[in-house]
């Protein structure tokens, strides 16, 4: 419990750093942390699945992880907009070609059809859900998105803890995670309402910032209608709430099936990267996917 508890609380202060070298200094510095993270994760899917008997490529895997972010920023500085899902999209486009190619000229003996999925579903688990972070440091304030979607699947998790440790009953899905109940899954989806209602309130109302200028560079939300803007925030939240428990879901699926009780042990008493992140990962998702809808 105590490496469990120092270990959170470090992780808390690193993030915190990362956030504000990239508030004060500059945006570089969360954008390499996601890379980081981005990189560890991939490692992990690498190594979970070699060990349950896979041979995933490396060559694709690394394509991935050099070429996507710089693509990423290039299209976004010169090209502008949103052109910096067309990085993430050429990334992932690029790299599948790639594992395609190794695999129609590799042993047949060697590598199998599994081989090439599993492949190609490390590049989208997690390589395109953690890189979509890239895009909500792009277009909006860095602080804010990234604050919000850690916040939206932590509250959601912390929420389904508390109402499954003092409600209990059935359980969710026995099978995949027996620790979990319905009671704990309502309890999530209230969690991701509540803090969808806290970052509505500080950064609606108190904030009171001026509108956004034409270069993008400050994120104020839904100014023009606050009850319009209070409903977006709830469903963002619901849905939010939603997508990190389904993350959590299928992080511990994959875990069954491969035999593992965490994807790594880079985190003392809390395992590896994809075991932190599998909810975050969601959150990510519907933020961006929110942020884009309403501002494109």
């Amino acid at each position: 419990m105590l490496k469990r508890t120092v270990t959170a609380i470090l992780l808390i202060a690193l993030l915190a750093g990362v956030l504000a070298a990239s508030y004060f200094v500059d945006r570089a510095f969360i954008d390499l942390f996601v890379l980081l993270l981005l990189t560890l994760a991939v490692r992990e899917m690498y190594f979970c699945l070699q060990s349950a008997g896979y041979r995933v490529m490396r060559s694709p895997l690394a394509v991935f992880l050099i070429a996507t972010y710089p693509a990423t920023r290039l299209l976004e500085e010169f090209v502008g907009g949103y052109a910096g899902y067309l990085g993430i999209a050429a990334g992932l486009a690029v790299s599948a070609l790639v594992a395609l190619f190794v695999f129609t000229f590799a042993d047949p003996e060697r590598m199998q059809v599994k081989d090439l999925f599993v492949t190609l579903f490390v590049l989208v688990y997690p390589g395109f859900f953690i890189s979509l972070a890239w895009m909500l440091t792009a277009r909006y304030v860095a602080v804010y998105s990234i604050l919000f979607a850690v916040f939206l699947p932590v509250g959601a998790d912390t929420f389904a803890y508390w109402f499954g440790s003092m409600i209990g009953g059935k359980k969710l899905c026995p099978t995949i995670s027996p620790k979990k109940t319905v009671a704990g899954f309502v309890g999530g989806i209230v969690g991701g309402m509540v803090v969808a209602t806290v970052f509505f309130l500080v950064f609606e109302f108190a904030a009171a910032l001026p509108a956004a200028p034409a270069d993008g560079l400050v994120y104020v939300p839904f100014t023009d209608a606050h009850w319009k803007s209070a409903l977006i925030y709830l469903a963002i939240g619901l849905v939010g709430a939603l997508a990190g428990q389904l993350g959590d879901l299928a992080a511990s699926r994959i875990k069954r099936a491969l035999g593992v009780k965490d994807f790594g042990r880079i985190f003392p008493g809390h395992g590896g990267v994809m075991d932190r992140f599998d909810s975050i990962m969601a959150g990510i998702t519907v933020l961006t996917v929110a942020f884009t809808a309403i501002y494109a």
